[in-house]
């Protein structure tokens, strides 16, 4: 029961207008699955991928979405209307990646922490 309300809380946003989407500019890093079905049992296996590394999300300030490739959101970073897989928005709102569904939490994190944002946090909480 835990993990089901958990994972609904990660996945509470996933009919977001563009504008809202730009709301966690300079506040968070983005993952989206991106699918036509959001039930799909690639997102539900991806998503449990990522919730598993629970810790290492919150460490990087990320949140995980869940849009249709057909959402108003997405329309500024021109996904096809059938894009299905995991994007990554960086803390500039900017797409930093596109990957196929499932790919390993950590080459997510290996591509995060190698930005030059993350490695400042990273040299900031270790002063």
């Amino acid at each position: 029961m835990k993990l089901l309300v958990t994972l609904i809380l990660i996945f509470t946003l996933s009919n977001m207008s563009s504008q809202k989407l730009a709301e966690y500019k300079w506040q968070n890093r983005l993952v989206i699955l991106v699918s036509l079905d959001l039930e799909s049992e690639s997102v539900k296996k991806q998503g449990k991928q990522f919730h598993d590394a629970k810790k290492a999300i919150k460490e990087r300030e990320m949140l995980v979405l869940r849009l249709s490739p057909k959402s108003e959101a997405l329309k500024a970073y021109n996904i096809s209307q059938n894009y299905e897989g995991v994007l990554l928005i960086g803390e500039d709102g900017g797409l930093k990646a596109k990957h196929d569904f499932l790919v390993a939490p950590s080459i997510v994190f290996e591509l995060v922490d190698s930005m030059p944002m993350r490695r400042a946090e990273i040299r900031s909480k270790n002063d």
